[in-house]
């Protein structure tokens, strides 16, 4: 979407639109972690523990937002 027609869109769905840009990012993050073929260290682990969170609340506020 670029900005001259997202400035017609109400503002949920713009939200909507960038919570779904964030949603995405964080799955391809997960991807690229566990495709890896190493073993995971301890940052790796937090790093996939926190980016997890992060999808987990984006996609629980969609839901709620998409209501």
């Amino acid at each position: 979407m670029d900005a001259m027609s997202a400035v017609y869109l109400p503002m949920s769905e713009r939200v909507l639109d960038n919570l779904a840009d964030i949603l995405f990012a964080t799955d391809e993050i997960l991807d690229m972690i566990r495709v890896e073929e190493r073993a995971p260290d301890a940052t790796t682990v937090v790093v996939e523990s926190s980016v997890q969170r992060v999808y987990d609340q984006i996609n629980e506020l969609m839901k709620k937002l998409a209501d």
